[in-house]
């Protein structure tokens, strides 16, 4: 009978919500506190790879955890009152309205009069202002043409220190840390629909038990979350550990990967 309930349960939660694509916002919150901590260690002077990698995986699972809990109180059934629209999101769409007096400027016709000297006069000046923007044109590079030369600047650079094989093992080294961070959220997102209803299963049948307190109790939920999601971040902070030594031995005076791609 108990089977039973939280099979009926699951599948009511998964048919309500849209649970992958709230999986897809907590994983985006996750791996964006992932790069907010390796700014602040390093801020904080933790410019070691070995150590400063590793510890924003471990800290943004951390945030994981979190933005898990803070989803559990989003469709509580004791948030009486209030109207639950996360399974929704109403998201207001940008409205089409046109200002009154924004409209199409019109164009009229029949401008200048040319007449004896007046025209000559007339061409005399169009020649001459021609004359100076032609001038102003070649003394001075236009905006784009100094967007094309620091584009051009950017990628000279990056492929001068290409040249170098150091810093192509760099590159193999973040191309495999990207890869494994996408890896591991494309196997929690498949995942997601039974990760988010057993948690929401467990913490909800907690909180039922405890019938003196409406507050809703956290630790059934956290051992199912932490069963299921423990190996991808697992290797995740295995393969962020490997990739700091790597980068460590190769590059021991760099403290960001700007320092190795963009070198001079």
């Amino acid at each position: 009978m108990r089977n039973w309930t939280k099979q009926a349960f699951q599948k009511h939660l998964q048919h309500r919500f849209s649970l992958r694509l709230h999986m897809c916002l907590i994983l985006l919150a996750t791996i964006l506190s992932g790069v907010l901590f390796l700014k602040m260690l390093l801020m904080l002077g933790v410019t070691d790879f070995r150590v400063r990698y590793p510890l924003s995986v471990w800290l943004s699972y951390l945030v994981f955890f979190a933005c898990i809990r803070l989803w559990l109180l989003c469709i509580s059934p004791h948030r009486s009152g209030k109207t639950n629209t996360i399974g929704g999101l109403d998201l207001p769409l940008p409205s089409d309205r046109s200002s009154g007096g924004g409209g199409v400027p019109s164009f009229r016709s029949g401008g200048g009069q040319f007449s004896g000297a007046g025209a000559s006069s007339s061409f005399e000046g169009d020649n001459a202002a021609v004359a100076e923007t032609s001038l102003l044109a070649n003394a001075e590079p236009t905006p784009a043409a100094s967007a094309s030369k620091g584009v051009s600047g950017a990628v000279g650079g990056v492929a001068d220190a290409l040249g170098d094989d150091n810093v192509i093992v760099a590159v193999i080294v973040l191309v495999v840390l990207v890869a494994t961070v996408l890896g591991s959220t494309i196997y929690v997102l498949y995942d997601a629909p039974t990760i988010l209803s057993e948690a929401a299963f467990q913490g909800f049948l907690a909180a039922s038990l405890i019938r003196r307190t409406r507050a809703m109790s956290y630790q059934g939920w956290v051992g199912s979350v932490f069963r299921t999601t423990w190996k991808p971040f697992a290797v995740t902070v295995g393969v962020a550990f490997l990739s700091g030594v790597v980068l460590h031995s190769y590059f021991p005076e760099a403290v960001r990967l700007t320092d190795i791609l963009w070198k001079r």
